[in-house]
This record gives C-alpha cells, sequence and structure tokens, in this order.
C-alpha cells in the first residue's frame, strides 16, 4: 500500500496525519518537510525559549500513540510533485510515491516592499 505523502512538517502535517488515523486510515504516512525538529509549539519559543528556561523537547507537541508509525523525513525539501502521478521529488533527488499528497506548507512571513511612513 502507498502512503499518504503530506508535505510540511508543522503543526498542520501533525494535525493532518491524526485526522488521517481518527478517519480509520491505517495506511502508511510519510511527512515531508525541510524543517529539522519535529512539530513544536512556537508560542514559547518566542518568549519563554528566549529567555533560556525551555529546552527543545519543552516545545514539542505530544504525539498520539497512533502516530508511532509515521516516517518524518525532516530536513529534506519537497522540489518538484507530479499531482497526477500521487509523486514528489525531494531535494536530495528521492522519489516518492504515494496514494494520496497533501500540502500542509503553513505560511512564512513576507516582506513587503513599503517604504518608511508610506500610507
Amino acid at each position: 500500500m502507498k502512503p499518504v505523502i503530506i508535505v510540511g512538517a508543522g503543526l498542520a502535517a501533525l494535525r493532518t496525519a491524526e485526522a488521517l488515523r481518527a478517519s480509520a486510515w491505517n495506511g502508511p504516512i510519510t511527512v515531508v518537510g525541510e524543517e529539522v525538529h519535529p512539530p513544536y509549539n512556537r508560542p514559547p519559543l518566542s518568549k519563554q525559549a528566549l529567555r533560556g528556561g525551555l529546552a527543545q523537547a519543552d516545545l514539542a507537541f505530544r504525539s498520539k500513540a497512533s502516530l508511532a508509525d509515521i516516517s518524518w523525513l525532516l530536513g529534506t525539501r519537497v522540489v518538484h510533485a507530479e499531482v497526477e502521478k500521487g509523486l514528489v521529488i525531494t531535494d536530495d533527488c528521492r522519489e516518492l510515491e504515494g496514494s494520496a499528497l497533501v500540502a500542509a506548507t503553513g505560511v512564512r512571513p513576507r516582506r513587503l516592499p513599503l517604504r518608511a511612513g508610506a500610507p
């Protein structure tokens, strides 16, 4: 059985995997993402961790037992997807074929080209 491939390794990917298991998907799940750490709670990162009170393990979301068999390909970027074929190609030239693809990449901040003081 081909896995469901989730592209993105943040909270959206974790919640997607949980929803798949809750919907009785017992097949394999592969999560691929550029992030080198498993999904973690970012608000404390911006406050408590910067003050020196938290370790990486303290920020991680608790993993449900139903997710123990998920394959996490962390630190791996998807550079190409062929949706019709259920295929993704990673930055290290791996080809992963799935029964379904999910884009759970989240968002990144972007700077708008505004001048200081512009309305």
